[in-house]
């Protein structure tokens, strides 16, 4: 009994020391953003204490591991250029998922106001898209840089735009601080100042972020100490497991289940990085980030003034998996392949898809081996035949402010995305057939295909990414296989949109025909929602449009609007009453409110107003001569504003035919004699 008294307390000591040695929980994340040339590197230099003059241009993502006795933290120093910024986007996804980081924004005070403004924005809208999963804010310090080189009033004139600007943008995160630094002086009290707060910032972070268990210390000690090979980059996660079973120690539970949310949460941290796969076996662990985040990543994506570019693919961003592995001859190659993919930067593409003209000269399409596809490498011109007939389908979602955009990273996605779920062909421009497929096109900024029924589907950013569209054209407009095509490409749209521009402020458009506008315009567009409301209450005559123009509902005909409606705006076509009905929604109201205005409440609580809202109603009518109509009225106006249910005729004609409301006979006269409902 002794004995095993003993021996569990040396496990104990063991596990203590390990997590002294390893404290895996005290390592904050620093991200230092901004575009090429705010000064990044140097100032990751000037906080590290080092005087060595640093590279001009950064190359992909650079991670220092910092260990300080004041604050731990991993500061990952990010190239500015804009082929980067997609990138960027995905691996900093990894280290912000359940745990807030510290973001440095630095900004070039020698630009222009404009120029800080977008700057800022885009950057902002970066920092909301990797961060959108994290329950909680992260925090951001703006630093303006440059400072030398500007004159006292040039510079409070600088800063005063700049810290206007950072507080609306940085509207989701914390923002901590907008402060100038002067980063030629490598030892100042303006540097101290700097330091002691980023300090303090990371401890406070670090309270906040959840606890870890031993066990992860112990994972980040065993990958540390205990692998055959110290200098090694990377390992599987089956060599992991087989090293790990064959530890004498036996303090890990080598069972895979277990071993996974530890890597993960050490990824989190920043500690390693982890490419997790469908099959867990086939995984990797990155013990040298830097292996990653800048020599593969920072060449593959690099601008061609940078000393790390490599060519490793014509502008059609088409890739074969053997120039990778060429290219660097010093990774494992499945290694690399399951980061991009992982992280969708690529996807594979099937051989037989691959247009001829794609092969090298004197080779053919066999000798090119697997391909990969990056949407982020494509550098086409939109095709001259990308278009679709003036009277086709489009809908567009459209940014609210000029400051605002998508982020590159959003496109890409899509790029990647719309040709896996449609089982299309990737990509003439850059352009790949199948078999059974007509070719698929793709370019810089948008893809077009063609499926087997006849309908042409373009995707596209605006020039300016403050606009998403999509373009469809049908041989048979009222062909369902149209109209669900129309619905998934627009739910694929949307969930990139919600994923990687979250805090974006857009609205929605639909283009209608030219005849269908107050002056036979081609370029009209009806927003969605002003659409939705028009028809449920039976409005007949008009909605508003841009720029004034407006657009008749009943010339808009059924053939055009009603087969996309449950699909696009959100409306069954049952629940929309015909054109020629002599009635809106407001007309039938208060003819219900003059019939029977003593069942204001109950028809309230059948609409699904809560008690609360119709006892304040009573009250604010108590007294009045027309108490009973004024409270239908408020019933009715509170139910179109926050009712939970749609607001359209036929709920109130099932309102009225309920039990607690008891009016059948009232249901079915305005049925036949104002709706002419088309409910079958």
């Amino acid at each position: 009994m002794m004995d095993a008294n003993y021996e569990s307390l040396g496990v104990f000591k063991q596990v203590l020391k390990t997590c002294n040695d390893y404290p895996a929980d005290s390592y904050g994340k620093v991200v230092l953003c901004g575009n090429s040339g705010a000064g990044k590197s140097t100032l990751t230099q000037r906080f590290l204490g080092r005087e060595e003059v640093v590279e001009p241009l950064t190359a992909g993502i650079i991670p220092h591991q910092v260990d300080s006795p004041y604050s731990n933290m991993v500061v990952y120093d990010l190239a500015g250029h804009h082929q980067y910024f997609s990138s960027h986007s995905a691996c900093l996804e990894a280290i912000s998922l359940n745990s807030p980081a510290i973001f440095l924004l630095l900004q070039d005070l020698r630009k222009d106001p404009e120029a800080i403004t977008k700057e800022v924005y885009y950057w902002s809208a970066m920092i909301d898209g990797v961060c959108y999963k994290c329950l909680q804010q992260s925090s951001v310090i703006v630093v303006g840089t440059h400072t030398d080189l500007l004159t006292p009033e040039q510079l409070k004139e600088k800063m005063s735009h700049l810290q206007s600007i950072a507080k609306m943008a940085i509207s989701h995160q914390i923002l901590v601080s907008v402060l100038a630094l002067n980063l030629t002086k490598i030892y100042s009290g303006e540097m101290d100042q700097f330091k002691n707060l980023l300090y303090r910032i990371n401890k406070d972070v670090l309270s906040m972020s959840p606890p870890i268990s031993m066990l992860c210390h112990m994972l980040l000690a065993f990958l540390k100490q205990k692998l055959p090979d110290p200098d090694i980059d990377a390992i599987s996660f089956s060599d992991l497991i087989l090293h790990l079973k064959a530890d004498k120690d036996k303090l890990i539970d080598p069972d895979s289940s277990n071993i996974i949310p530890l890597l993960e949460t050490l990824s989190e941290k920043g500690l390693i990085l982890f490419i997790p796969s469908q099959n867990p076996l086939s995984s990797w662990i990155v013990l040298h980030k830097e292996s990653i985040l800048k020599k593969v990543n920072g060449a593959l994506f690099a601008d061609p003034s940078l000393k790390e570019y490599i060519c490793v693919a014509s502008n059609t961003g088409i890739v074969p998996k053997a120039v990778i592995q060429e290219k660097f001859p010093e990774y494992n190659i499945e290694m690399i392949s399951q980061f991009m993919i992982h992280f969708e930067l690529c996807q594979s593409v099937d051989l037989s898809q691959v247009d001829t003209n794609m092969a090298p000269k004197g080779s053919s399409r066999s000798d090119l081996g697997p391909l990969f596809f990056f949407p982020a490498l494509v550098n086409v011109d939109r095709p001259s035949d990308a278009t679709v007939p003036n009277n086709s389908f489009r809908w567009s979602m459209i940014v609210k402010s000029t400051n605002q955009f998508f982020t590159t990273r959003c496109l890409h996605v899509l790029l990647r995305r719309l040709p896996s779920e449609f089982a299309l062909p990737a990509v003439q421009g850059t352009s790949l057939h199948s078999h059974s497929t007509p070719s698929c096109d793709v370019w810089s900024r948008g893809i077009k295909w063609l499926s087997e029924t006849g309908v042409t589907t373009i995707v596209e950013m605006s020039e300016t990414f403050q606009s998403l569209s999509l373009a469809m054209s049908s041989p048979d407009k009222t062909d369902p296989r149209y109209l669900e095509l129309a619905h998934s490409v627009v739910v694929v749209i949307k969930k990139a949109y919600q994923e990687f521009c979250p805090h974006l402020e857009v609205f929605e458009v639909i283009s209608c025909p030219p005849e269908a506008s107050s002056d036979h315009s081609d370029d009209t567009q009806v927003e969605m929602s002003s659409l939705k409301k028009a028809l449920l209450e039976g409005n007949k005559s008009t909605v508003d449009v841009k720029r004034k123009k407006y657009v008749v509902i009943e010339e808009w005909t059924k053939k055009d609007v009603e087969p996309c409606l449950s699909y696009l705006v959100g409306v069954s076509p049952s629940m929309v009453p015909s054109f020629s009905s002599t009635c809106n929604l407001k007309d039938l109201m208060n003819d219900i409110a003059s019939k029977i205005p003593a069942k204001w409440r109950s028809v309230g609580i059948q609409l699904g107003l809560s008690s609360g809202t119709l006892d304040s109603i009573q009250s604010n009518n108590a007294g009045k001569p027309q108490a009973c109509l004024d409270s239908f009225e408020q019933v009715f106006s509170t139910w179109e504003k926050q009712g939970p249910g749609p607001y359209n005729w036929n709920v109130i004609i099932d309102v009225l035919r309920t039990p607690v409301v008891g009016e059948v006979a009232l249901a079915d006269e305005l049925d036949a004699q104002h709706l002419k409902s088309t409910r079958s």
